[in-house]
């Protein structure tokens, strides 16, 4: 074999799509088996604001339940009067009056109110699930970017390894006076382009990394990231008829939501009514021919006629709340379900696309060996044997970053599914 065939064939070998280049220079990230998804989820949802809300509802609840077992419907009130005669008659009269009034429930009111407590309490748990949940979409999210970010690095790495081992194979043929100095300046732009590439998929690489250090607190990603497909359903059943459960921590605060908005109708029936009222009295008066005070003692009892006019305005306002909370349930169900869906879809799409390109990548692996022996033959040129090898590149590119996107969409189509990590 010639020396041409020789470093030819030399140059073609360090391009091979297969080849295991040099990592020493590229961004190194630790994974730990102390870091897990679930840890990791743990620490945001500790940060999530929307825990602040959790105190100034328990608040809220301490306080309706505080409400709901007082004595009384409202604020016990006394009243003084006084009354003499010294600027009229001046006869010596004098009256003295107090009373205590004490507004009372109506039948079934305290009992509503108690009910709002129970319903609002339930609502904290699914609260805290709906920001578990957030939580596990951050960690996804974070952690796939780094996943990605890392594979198209590596990947541009490789690719500008090859490309420097082309100029350096180049620049030797072109002193030996095999190739024209053209080639050699080709072969060095060719490097440069590749370079650059390369630094930009660095930048992103380091930029995700930075985000997920600073979002999670953690400086190593879990040693076990990939998730295993979860359905609701059988798994003989097509995605297209996957449905999220009503366990859905999005559907169940709004399922608790509706529960407490269906306590607060009942409520509404009280709201505009006017509380019976208590109230028991002692008055002492003296004429103006004795010198001694008459003390008594009185009960009065106070209550609305006819006031179902004034409460239909908050029961009619309580009603339309509750409706516009089920029609809101309704949409968020059809578009969770929608969600899920595309994410199904898209998951079949790109496991289809695996199989094909499966069957493509062991293609063109196999002509460029046929290729590469032809050139060793002497039946092709150079420029035919390198456009095999960038067609086998490529290929096993393309299928090496679908079957990390297949693994990316089973965490998103948990995701979808409701399902924290």
């Amino acid at each position: 074999m010639s020396f041409q065939t020789k470093l030819t064939s030399l140059c073609i070998a360090a391009g091979l799509a297969v080849t295991q280049v040099s990592l020493a220079d590229m961004i190194q990230f630790e994974q730990s088996a102390d870091v897990t998804l679930s840890s990791l989820t743990q620490n945001v949802y500790e940060q999530h604001p929307g825990l602040r809300s959790e105190l100034a509802q328990q608040q809220q609840i301490n306080a309706n339940t505080d409400l709901a077992n007082a004595r009384f419907a409202d604020v016990k009130s006394i009243n003084l009067n006084h009354q003499n005669d010294v600027i009229g008659s001046s006869d010596g009269f004098q009256e003295w009056e107090a009373s205590v009034d004490m507004p009372l429930w109506l039948p079934g009111q305290q009992q509503q109110l108690l009910l709002i407590s129970d319903t609002m309490t339930a609502e904290l748990p699914a609260y805290k699930q709906q920001i578990k949940l957030a939580a596990s979409a951050t960690v996804r999210e974070l952690v796939w970017n780094v996943v990605l970010a890392d594979n198209a690095n590596q990947q541009a790495h490789q690719v500008w390894q090859t490309a420097q081992k082309l100029e350096k194979d180049v620049d030797a043929r072109v002193k030996a006076g095999e190739l024209a100095g053209t080639e050699r300046l080709l072969a060095s732009t060719n490097a440069l382009d590749k370079h650059s590439q390369y630094l930009l998929t660095q930048a992103e690489l380091e930029h995700t990394l930075s985000s997920y250090q600073h979002i999670t607190g953690q400086q190593s990603l879990p040693m076990n990231y990939e998730e295993t497909l979860t359905k609701n359903s059988s798994d003989n059943q097509h995605h297209s008829l996957e449905k999220v459960g009503q366990e859905h921590p999005y559907l169940m605060v709004l399922e608790q939501q509706i529960s407490t908005l269906r306590a607060q109708q009942g409520l509404a029936y009280f709201d505009g009514a006017v509380n019976p009222s208590l109230s028991v009295g002692m008055r002492s008066e003296r004429d103006g021919h004795g010198d001694s005070f008459s003390n008594s003692i009185g009960i009065g009892f106070s209550f609305a006629l006819d006031d179902d006019v004034y409460r239909r305005p908050a029961i009619a306002n309580a009603a339309k709340e509750l409706a516009d909370a089920e029609i809101a349930r309704q949409h968020l169900e059809r578009e969770l379900n929608i969600t899920l869906f595309s994410q199904y879809h898209d998951l079949e799409t790109k496991q289809q696309q695996l199989v094909l390109l499966n069957g493509q990548n062991d293609t063109t692996q196999q002509y460029y060996s046929l290729q590469q022996r032809a050139f060793e033959l002497g039946e092709i040129d150079l420029v035919s044997l390198l456009r095999s090898q960038s067609l086998a590149n490529e290929t096993y590119n393309r299928k090496q970053a679908l079957e990390v996107d297949i693994k990316h969409m089973i965490a998103l189509v948990n995701q979808a599914l409701g399902f924290t990590l």
